[in-house]
């Protein structure tokens, strides 16, 4: 998948109508980590998708974004083009878990939870949202250790509800 960090798992655990897809939201800053996050999950057999950095994407180094070397309208293109990209993710997502570390959301992120919740998502966060009308939309705050027990929980519950 251009643009995005993902590996499909074809020895996938799920069942055909149970949780396949998680998409991670949160700030660039926090990329690394996110990935970090992810990597249990693609183990676990999950489809996880963590949107890449404009500079990754388009196979640059931070280090030339730092030093200015492409002008403003470039880099305003691709942030655009990634954000579209990651929101056409979330409409596949089962599950959209927010990357809220120190509970900042960034703006982008904000947007991503309007998206979210206009799909019907289920929407959890890293840690507890500060803003009131926003935690009537996240199911759960579950710290990134717990998440993959927390996704096996929630597939669980689903295929009870389906029984």
């Amino acid at each position: 998948m251009v643009g995005n960090s993902s590996i499909n798992s074809s020895n996938t655990s799920t069942s055909k109508n149970s949780i396949k897809t998680v998409v991670l939201c949160g700030s660039f800053k926090f990329y690394k980590e996110m990935e970090v996050v992810a990597s249990p999950l693609r183990k676990a057999g999950f489809e996880v998708i963590v949107p890449f950095p404009s500079h990754i994407r388009h196979g640059h180094k931070p280090e030339l974004l730092k030093n200015k070397k492409y002008d403003k309208t470039t880099l305003t293109r691709w942030e655009g083009e990634g954000a579209l990209l990651h929101l056409e993710n979330i409409r596949k997502a089962d599950i959209v878990y927010f990357f809220n570390k120190g509970a900042y959301l960034g703006p982008a992120v904000t947007v991503e939870i309007g998206f979210s919740l206009a799909l019907g998502k289920h929407m959890i966060s890293k840690t507890k949202i500060k803003d009131i009308t926003v935690t009537n939309f996240i199911k759960a705050v579950v710290p990134s250790s717990k998440l993959l027990k927390y996704i096996k929980e929630s597939e669980k519950e689903k295929e009870r509800k389906r029984v």
